[in-house]
């Protein structure tokens, strides 16, 4: 059982140490300009040993995308259970999304590259825990949101599943901006965290049907500094 157990973890190390190949490959290149010739001398093992791991380079893409969704889906986990109201739950979501991006920035373009037509089709076991993850975070974020319906904070004459669309698609839209668009912004002082903050504003009064005022923006930016 000792040995058994020792040439599992030395299985587990390996596998391991291939998708770190993989990763600074991918995340240096992209996922396109690597081959698998690359990542098995990054890793320093030869070929067969690489496929007897991974039957392909999609099913090594989609072991290291699976590191980021899982950083990104325990946070999301978090931010749902905070003692507060609805509302400040989707904003604490929101700007965790956005501090997952400048931290991760190389997981979330995998993350944003997986959605893709690319991979639609495809079915390993790392796409799929992939897309359960993504499926989780979305229900969490519609069950926030059917609560401040409920506590009367959310508009509630929209589907709150269409609500969490609008929210998922802007907040990757705005983080995956035209760098032009970003360099337009920036020649009017605009950077890209006030970009984020200011997102925020921008979305609040959509979600309450109500305006942004003056008070909840200090707070939004007084939280956002700390």
């Amino acid at each position: 059982m000792a040995i058994a157990d020792r040439r599992k973890r030395e299985r587990e190390q390996r596998r391991n140490e291939i998708i770190d190949a993989a990763e600074k490959l991918f995340f240096a290149k992209g996922y396109d300009n690597v081959t698998m010739d690359e990542i098995a001398n990054a890793a320093e093992v030869n070929k067969a040993l690489l496929y007897y791991y991974f039957k392909n380079k999609e099913a090594l893409f989609f072991a290291v995308d699976l590191r980021g969704v899982r950083i990104l889906h325990k946070m999301h986990v978090e931010y749902s259970k905070l003692n507060n109201n609805a509302l400040n739950k989707l904003r604490t979501m929101n700007k965790g999304f956005f501090d997952f991006t400048k931290k991760y920035p190389g997981y979330a373009r995998m993350f944003q590259y997986a959605g893709s037509v690319r991979f639609e089709m495809s079915d390993n076991v790392e796409a799929k825990e992939v897309l359960n993850l993504s499926i989780e975070m979305f229900r969490l974020m519609v069950e926030i949101i059917l609560g401040g319906m409920k506590e009367g904070l959310i508009r509630n004459d929209l589907d709150p599943v269409e609500i969490a669309v609008y929210l998922h698609v802007t907040s990757w839209g705005v983080w995956a901006m035209d760098p032009g668009l970003k360099e337009l912004l920036r020649t009017r002082g605009i950077t890209e965290d006030q970009i984020f903050v200011d997102f925020r504003s921008f979305m609040r009064p959509a979600l309450t049907n109500r305006p942004y005022s003056d008070l909840e923006a200090n707070e939004d930016n007084s939280n956002d500094q700390k």
